[in-house]
């Protein structure tokens, strides 16, 4: 094993393969005989025991310094061996790792940074010598070895790194189809409801998602949600629901009894999920016929609404029936709607708090009150076009940056 490469676990490697030899001499032995004892071998070190019991070492290379001094051999030469033992030579029991080996021989001065390493059983009793040399070189293969592996397993993960993040790009390409590219303006009794949106996911997809539902020729319903924070998980709660919606269509002109049935049947599916998940939901029908907004809330960011006749914008009035709690928290609560008038000329705007918590490099928030004034700001122009100021305002105050996912969007009653 001396000269062969352990394939095996380094912290399982056996320490007698790697015995150089396992050379010694009694303690009674002469410093002259010492010396012909090493000629005779081609070692460097021995053992030195009184009996089975190992007493230390002797190393060739100190013996020859003190014999090659002036009158040394004739002074020394007839002197015991254990006289002239190494000071501190390393010993290690045969059942230490060899990576508290290589940490024990490597703190060794420099001096003695290549003498050999005494091997012992769990009794002290000698079993051979280890030359650093082979500690040397097996520990670079180790490394060597290691590094490989570390190579291995860094392209192993950069391949599945690719790979997710082609499923995420796909999973984002997804998500972004199914969201409302479009919004066919709605037409009754001479008004034409008009609606635009602004959606940027923070990550590659999203939690935050909106739906537009023609509820009939003169009705339509907006629908914004919030998953619990962003990512993959919070973008398989988004699909979900979505599903959920397309079964609540009969019930898709109460934003009160919606909210509820969407709350019962979310709530009874997450409660089997690790951890706390719940979604936020604002939804609002506009009905065209008779100029009425229908609205709803579940721990979501009150909309905020111009008011063509007063020219104020100011959140939707939102009393706590109407204002429950997060969707998946409590499977009994029971949502109402809230009613108010919808003339020609009002703006609904309804948003993620993406949005209005954007925070500079400060940590000040854009605010809803920045937000609302903004609104106010761009209640003349189109809504598309208002809704791009924006973006463009929160997103300059935050210096380009979104913490969060960001959705935002607006309807508006004109004269057809």
């Amino acid at each position: 094993m001396n000269n062969a490469v352990w394939e095996g676990d380094p912290g399982h490697l056996p320490l007698r393969s790697l015995m150089a030899h396992a050379e010694s001499v009694p303690a009674s032995t002469t410093v002259e005989s010492l010396q012909s004892v090493f000629a005779q071998k081609g070692v460097d070190f021995l053992a030195v025991l009184d009996g089975k019991r190992l007493l230390g070492l002797c190393s060739r290379r100190q013996l020859t310094q003190q014999l090659s001094s002036r009158f040394g051999f004739a002074l020394l030469a007839r002197h015991s061996v254990s006289a002239f033992l190494m000071a501190a030579p390393m010993m290690v029991s045969e059942e230490t790792p060899i990576t508290a080996v290589f940490k024990a021989a490597a703190s060794r001065e420099a001096q003695e940074f290549y003498d050999d390493v005494l091997l012992v059983d769990r009794e002290k009793c000698f079993l051979g010598m280890i030359p650093m040399r082979t500690l040397v070189r097996l520990q670079t293969e180790f490394l060597i070895r290691n590094n490989a592996r570390l190579e291995a397993s860094r392209e192993e993960l950069a391949a599945k790194n690719r790979t997710m993040e082609e499923d995420l790009l796909m999973a984002r390409e997804m998500q972004l189809a199914m969201q409302p590219q479009a919004h066919a303006p709605l037409s009754a009794n001479g008004l034409t409801l008009s609606i635009a949106h602004r959606y940027q996911p923070a990550a590659g997809v999203s939690g935050d998602f909106f739906d537009v539902q023609r509820i009939s020729n003169h009705a339509a319903g907006i629908l914004v949600c919030d998953v619990m924070g962003h990512g993959v998980r919070s973008a398989l709660i988004t699909a979900m629901v979505r599903a959920m919606i397309e079964e609540l269509r009969p019930v898709a002109a109460d934003p009160g009894a919606f909210l509820t049935h969407l709350n019962r049947d979310l709530t009874r599916i997450l409660r089997h999920a690790g951890g706390l998940i719940f979604v936020t939901a604002a939804y609002a029908v506009i009905h065209l016929d008779v100029g009425r907004l229908d609205y709803a809330q579940a721990g979501h960011p009150t909309p905020f609404r111009w008011d063509a006749q007063t020219r104020v914008v100011r959140p939707v009035a939102c009393p706590p029936e109407s204002a429950g709690p997060a969707l998946g928290l409590m499977d009994d609560f029971e949502f109402e709607t809230v009613r108010a008038s919808f003339a020609s000329g009002d703006r609904l705007a309804l948003f993620t708090d993406g949005l209005f918590e954007a925070a500079n490099p400060a940590g000040e928030e854009f605010g809803l009150q920045r937000l609302g004034q903004v609104l106010a700001n761009v209640a003349a122009r189109p809504l598309s076009e208002a809704l791009d100021t924006v973006l463009r305002e929160a997103t300059h105050f935050s210096s380009g940056t979104f913490a969060d996912d960001v959705c935002i969007i607006a309807t508006e009653v004109n004269p057809s």
